[in-house]
């Protein structure tokens, strides 16, 4: 039952931006808090230190409650990436740099696990093809390359959860991306864990998107306050309430907007893409096939539901160019306008894959910026119109699009995912990622009963689209 002035909290660690919002038990965002999520480039890729990870979370949360009004914080949520994890010690601390999901590090354990196992068989037994991203094949190159003295994974998610006061447990949707769990009765798969080189047990308990794992303790957050420089005072309102790991930040943005019916595709344009359709579950003969279009296929943060996933680099093609063409914060609206109508001619940015990175071919006598940007927004709307073509052939016909992610406010981008379905609708959300969290929150600590019975946002008008304009998605929320 809610009580006077409750508030939830929400947390979205993405690949670019540590997002918090505080939000009203009526699904109201009142505040937020944005900082660049901190990795560390490698030749490969990327690193990120767990325990900056909840300097980043802490200082989020922290200009976040700052801003809030008065009121009790009953409930904390967080979703993340996927594929990403920290690898903690015995005494849980952690004991190495959590891998990007995007680090093409492991082709050679890939290639060796598809000879281990086959690959169709590793697919229809875990709903994912067998690459560099999945967590399994990160821990198999540790293993082979670094070594490691872990004894527990966590999904950055569930990482920051337990160290708020939280029981060590791996989502579903989440641990669905790790590629060492077995969809089918949901467990963990000995034997890939056993070819990684890594303890059995190396996943604790997997556990449903809102369920109760803990309490935010006084302990957890001195720890908070030390990686903040103990400059975020606010953190204390957190004292007591109810954690819940929200899951893979996709589908919890599917489950927060209410993009779960059989006809609704959730497209969430952050740095990765991600095109999310709600399905029962899919035997595993289904699953290889499903695995061959493009997709994947996990645990939904929805009960007893999985989710159909297509996902590809977006903002990590978008961003890319936009620094390539010099454009910065402030041009961005401008330039994004101007651009519209331009036609990119025989300028075409290509790339290998969903997942690599682009490079530019057909650069004649009229290229110009225009024409490179709309090339790349080309680029990727033609890699969603593919994605959205294979979930349909595993989901049926889809008939609403649900528009949400910092780069949605694109008026190109816009315009060409109006060409994907005719009935577009895009949440009045500022943070779709965090707000859904702090839902999940809310089921913590008694609120709801599920993502049934989430409130859901309001839909901005077409008006209201063209009003708003582009928002920067590198930019923090301000």
């Amino acid at each position: 039952m809610q009580g006077p002035g409750e508030l939830l909290v929400g947390v979205d660690i993405g690949t670019t931006m540590t997002k918090a919002a505080v939000v009203s038990p009526e699904g109201v965002e009142v505040s937020w808090g944005s900082v660049p999520t901190p990795w560390h480039q490698v030749p490969t890729g990327a690193e990120l230190g767990p325990l900056e990870v909840l300097d980043a979370v802490g200082r989020a949360v922290g200009t976040a409650l700052e801003l809030a009004p008065g009121g009790e914080v009953i409930g904390v949520g967080v979703t993340s990436m996927a594929e990403t994890v920290a690898l903690l010690g015995k005494h849980g601390e952690p004991v190495a740099p959590a891998i990007a999901w995007y680090d093409t590090r492991g082709d050679k354990e890939a290639a060796d696990l598809v000879r281990a196992f086959d690959g169709p068989t590793f697919s229809g037994r875990t709903g994912l093809a067998p690459s560099p991203k999945c967590t399994l094949v990160k821990l198999a190159w540790r293993s082979r390359h670094q070594g490691s003295a872990a004894v527990r994974a966590l999904s950055v998610a569930d990482w920051v959860v337990h160290a708020l006061g939280g029981e060590q447990v791996a989502e579903a949707s989440l641990a669905s991306c790790t590629g060492a769990l077995l969809l089918e009765g949901r467990r963990w798969w000995e034997e890939g864990l056993e070819w990684a080189g890594v303890p059995l047990n190396l996943f604790p308990p997997v556990v449903q998107a809102g369920q109760l794992v803990g309490r935010v303790t006084e302990g957890s957050l001195r720890t908070f306050s030390g990686a903040c420089g103990g400059a975020t005072r606010s953190l204390e309102r957190l004292r007591g309430s109810a954690l819940a790991s929200a899951g893979h930040d996709h589908i919890c943005v599917a489950a927060g907007t209410g993009a779960t019916g059989p006809g609704a595709l959730l497209d969430s344009c952050g740095s990765a893409e991600g095109l999310v359709r709600t399905v029962a579950p899919i035997a595993e003969d289904r699953l290889r096939v499903v695995v061959a279009s493009g997709l994947t296929a996990g645990w939904h943060t929805v009960p007893e539901k999985y989710s159909l996933f297509g996902g590809q680099t977006l903002g990590l093609v978008l961003g890319p160019v936009l620094r390539l063409l010099g454009i910065d914060d402030e041009g961005l609206a401008h330039f994004d306008q101007a651009a519209t109508g331009v036609t990119a001619g025989p300028l075409r940015v290509v790339r290998e894959g969903p997942d690599s990175f682009p490079s530019l071919t057909g650069i004649g006598p009229d290229a110009s910026p225009s024409a490179l940007w709309n090339a790349a927004l080309d680029e990727v709307a033609e890699g969603a119109a593919r994605l959205l073509r294979a979930t349909e052939v595993e989901a049926g016909p889809a008939d609403e699009l649900v528009l949400t992610g910092g780069w949605s406010h694109l008026a190109g981008l816009r315009e060409r995912k109006r060409r994907l379905l005719s009935r577009v609708r895009w949440p009045d959300v500022v943070e779709a990622g965090a707000r859904g969290a702090a839902l999940f929150g809310g089921c913590a600590a008694g609120l709801f009963s599920g993502p049934d019975a989430f409130p859901k946002p309001p839909d901005l008008t077409s008006a209201e689209q063209e009003d708003r304009g582009p928002r920067n998605p590198l930019s923090p929320v301000r």
